[in-house]
């Protein structure tokens, strides 16, 4: 089966099946005819697909007349920040993240760093299904420098102007950081130099090979944990391999649920700058609507996606951004950003002079149920809609997906946009309730797929 997505987060899919080299250049020729040339950042993670695809985007850049800024390899919000520090018209990343290693992914960046927003995506897909590029003649074609050596840098110099530098430092914290093999440690011992860390890194080689699962869950942090105690470490941090997410391990060596990633973030930051505009989807923990309401913020949620989280961030002026999967964004990089997450959750620990146990110890605790439901796109809607008068005593809530709530607890159901599956959540005060509304809700699904 050719597994290929179209949508805001670009193209992605199973390299070699779905993603090919052939789709590769239609993409980014695309892309390049939409920016009418112009200057385009292109970045890749470490996977081992990066560099054929890396390849085969830049031709089609260049044969669109763009001049591209090569990268190398590169963490997510280091493109994001690159771009605009560049005075560039785009950006391309090359990385799937959370995906699988058969996976890869083309992720196209506007003019701020910012994931392209729906207009922009039509018009780019509209270009990509006319198959109209604007190919220059042989004198026409674009070329390649390499972006300024100081780039990372400038990012980090950026990024830690918004927290207290020198209260982390004088707190000597020792980290645990799982860097999956992904991009992310490039910069990591620069990152810890300036906050006076002794960072361990694991997983740390840009071999392109995926120790574990890239998506930061608690499964995925049992590396980091069995070594917290041992080396009587302060925090342990789990990423996905283009440093888009994060997951926490506590001093003890509790792994947190990435859901909690972004309300300990909130809680921190809303408690230094007060009452604040947090914006995140549909699906994500109840906590972080207790921790924001207990600030006097507000909450202002949207649809599952990156794009839509950082559009919404800059329409209402909102102090912070994110969703459960542990992303992260704050602050004037245009995208999810774990360099930022560590750095406030150190400063947290820093300024309050308490452990990560204690710190997390005030969050509010709800037990979550994450499932994947396999599903073809083309089935998934008229699948979800089936499901509306399954719970009459629920409120309904189908901006995205469908959504049921109760005063106990909720389900959310939609269509995943990077993979063939329906992405279930279920959210309860007790885990017994949430796994017996998540296998109720899953024979549910499995009916109306056999009818």
């Amino acid at each position: 089966m050719r597994f290929l997505r179209l949508g805001v987060a670009g193209m992605r899919g199973e390299v070699g099946s779905g993603l090919t080299p052939l789709n590769a250049i239609n993409f980014a020729s695309s892309f390049g005819s939409w920016l009418d040339g112009g200057v385009v950042v292109v970045g890749r993670d470490t996977r081992v697909s990066s560099d054929m695809l890396y390849n085969a985007v830049v031709a089609a850049l260049l044969s669109c007349g763009c001049r591209v800024y090569n990268a190398g390899i590169c963490p997510a919000p280091l493109l994001h920040f690159a771009v605009p520090a560049l005075n560039a018209d785009g950006g391309i990343l090359i990385g799937a993240g959370h995906h699988p290693a058969n996976w890869n992914a083309i992720v196209p960046l506007n003019r701020t760093g910012a994931y392209l927003n729906s207009m922009q995506v039509q018009e780019l897909l509209d270009i990509y299904h006319a198959a109209r590029y604007d190919i220059r003649k042989w004198n026409g074609v674009g070329q390649v420098d390499a972006v300024p050596s100081d780039i990372g840098e400038s990012y980090l110099d950026t990024i830690l102007a918004q927290v207290d530098t020198a209260a982390i430092a004088g707190c000597h914290f020792k980290i645990i950081a799982d860097f999956c093999n992904g991009s992310g440690s490039i910069l990591a011992e620069s990152f810890a130099r300036r906050l006076g860390l002794e960072m361990i890194g694991i997983n740390n080689e840009l071999s392109g090979i995926l120790p574990h699962d890239p998506e930061p869950r608690p499964r995925s942090g049992f590396q980091a944990r069995s070594i917290m105690r041992p080396l009587n470490a302060d925090a342990g941090f789990v990423f996905n391999s283009d440093m888009s997410r994060i997951s926490v391990v506590t001093n003890s060596g509790e792994t947190l649920s990435e859901e909690y990633t972004f309300p300990l973030v909130a809680d921190h930051l809303l408690s230094k700058s007060g009452r604040g505009i947090v914006i995140t989807n549909t699906c994500t923990t109840r906590t972080l609507d207790d921790i924001v309401s207990s600030h006097g913020g507000e909450v202002i949620k949207t649809k599952v996606g990156q794009a839509y989280i950082i559009d919404m961030m800059q329409e209402h002026g909102a102090v912070l951004g994110g969703d459960g999967s542990g992303s992260v964004a704050a602050g004037p990089v245009k995208g999810y950003d774990s360099f930022t997450g560590i750095a406030l959750i150190l400063e947290a620990l820093a300024l309050n002079k308490c452990t990560l146990d204690k710190l997390t110890s005030r969050l509010p605790r709800y037990e979550l149920s994450k499932k994947k439901i396999p599903c073809q796109a083309a089935n998934a809607y008229s699948m979800l809609r089936r499901l509306r008068g399954h719970f009459p005593d629920a409120e309904v809530n189908e901006e995205d997906g469908i959504r049921f709530d109760w005063p106990d607890g909720w389900i959310h159901l939609r269509n995943s946009s990077t993979e063939p599956i329906i992405r279930m959540i279920v959210e309860w005060k007790n885990r017994e309730e949430a796994e017996e509304r998540a296998v109720q809700m899953r024979g549910i699904m499995e009916r109306l797929v056999s009818s």
